[in-house]
């Protein structure tokens, strides 16, 4: 989830939506520069075919950037994807120094399920045994209420988590892994065969930092809704750079480009640039420090999202950095329906107010810090030429915008909620 309360992004977007003009379906694709350019199919199977291609443009696994190619066939030949490659990227190529050698750290990878999609939860699982890393774990935590009959998710270790709630789920996780380093994903997302590496070698490159935040690109752009959700400004700030981000006074953070060294103040609470639970990684050590997620907060709670976010501003909060790596990739399935997306809109709006709501009841301080930023995100929830906005295709349904705004409203109430429903013990109808 990805919300910014600073008055918009901060430039830091290189195709981050899918152009206006393009139609779903969209054939996605990864393309590496680095390697010998093929004929790309865009053949579909079903009605109607696809429009065109969205790729992303990768330079031995580091992304340049993105791209949208219109198709009048089932084929984008080699020689028209080069010519696009050249008009939109140049002799633009990866400066991260690949040869280093590096001490690479055990992990452990942690997904909080609750076997809904347990389809997608064994492909993603399964995707991870191509991982291109030595030395590392895969813990599936079972997060069914109730009496359940175990399950078997071949590749990973299977632990229980009663509890209702993602929060809850991956505490749990936290408690039992082995890995040096812990790092977060959701069931219905693909890694990159290179993600583990990607983010064991940020961490080596930047050793202070306490948390490492990576890359979220579509799996498929199949359906209008997938598409509404590339456009809703709802999703990750897609940089194609590699950032850090540390605190700077008590509610600024400075976020510095490794690739030219200039830096820039924000806001503590414009969460957008940080990163997302679906592709996040923390020292074992400080993630435990700082008690790990809000039982409170995320999925399967009151309180519908959020808990990824909250664990952000807190170790920024508390003097960490945090480091984006846009080379450590994962891909996401999109809700395929619009009334999905409404209802998950709905649930990001909610999780996003809980949120502040959850680092206020925790300090009262960022009261200070919410006051000074607040008026000016009112005034971009009115202006139509903010960076949220203007990725908002003139069709763009009213209603998806209306239920975000909605949930928003909700949130600090379901945030004090789901405290007493967490506190008293007891189990939120699903």
């Amino acid at each position: 989830m990805s919300q910014d309360t600073a008055g918009g992004r901060a430039g830091m977007l290189s195709g981050a939506a899918v152009a206006e003009g393009l139609r779903c379906p969209l054939r996605v694709a990864i393309i590496d520069v680095a390697e010998p350019l093929r004929d790309l199919d865009c053949t579909r199977r079903e009605e109607p075919p696809y429009t065109g291609a969205w790729i992303l443009v990768c330079d031995s696994g580091y992304p340049l950037g993105s791209i949208e190619i219109p198709t009048a066939g089932t084929l984008i030949t080699a020689a028209e994807l080069k010519h696009e490659l050249q008009r939109h990227f140049g002799g633009t190529r990866s400066q991260v120094d690949r040869d280093a050698e590096f001490a690479l750290p055990r992990i452990s990878i942690v997904i909080a399920s609750n076997l809904a999609r347990l389809d997608q939860l064994r492909r993603c699982v399964a995707g991870m045994a191509e991982l291109d890393y030595p030395d590392y774990e895969v813990i599936v935590v079972d997060n069914r209420t109730g009496k359940v009959s175990p399950v078997d998710i071949p590749g990973a270790r299977v632990v229980r988590e009663p509890h209702p709630g993602a929060s809850a789920a991956r505490n749990r996780g936290i408690k039992v892994a082995t890995g040096e380093i812990i790092t977060f994903t959701d069931d219905d997302v693909v890694v990159s065969r290179h993600w583990l590496r990607a983010i064991a070698e940020r961490f080596a490159h930047e050793p202070d930092a306490a948390a490492v935040t990576g890359l979220m690109v579509p799996l498929e752009l199949e359906t209008d809704a997938q598409l509404l959700f590339e456009q809703s400004g709802s999703g990750p700030d897609r940089a194609y750079k590699r950032l850090s981000f540390q605190r700077s006074g008590h509610f600024q953070v400075v976020r510095r480009s490794l690739e030219d060294g200039t830096e820039q103040a924000g806001s503590l609470y414009k969460t957008g640039e940080f990163g997302l639970g679906s592709n996040m990684s923390i020292r074992t050590s400080v993630v435990r420090e700082l008690g790990g997620f809000d039982n409170a907060l995320g999925p399967g709670t009151p309180a519908p999202a959020g808990e990824d976010l909250g664990v952000l501003i807190e170790l920024l909060s508390a003097g960490y950095r945090i480091a984006y790596e846009p080379s450590a990739i994962i891909q996401h399935c999109h809700r395929a329906t619009v009334p999905e997306l409404e209802r998950q809109l709905h649930a990001y709006g909610i999780g996003f107010t809980a949120m502040l709501t959850a680092i206020i009841v925790r300090n009262p301080r960022h009261l200070i810090g919410l006051a000074s930023v607040l008026p000016g995100w009112l005034r971009s929830t009115r202006n139509h030429s903010t960076a949220k906005q203007l990725y908002r295709p003139v069709e763009y349904p009213p209603s998806l915008a209306q239920a975000e705004f909605r949930g928003m409203l909700l949130g600090p109430l379901a945030y004090l909620r789901s405290r007493w429903v967490h506190r008293a013990g007891r189990r939120w109808p699903s």
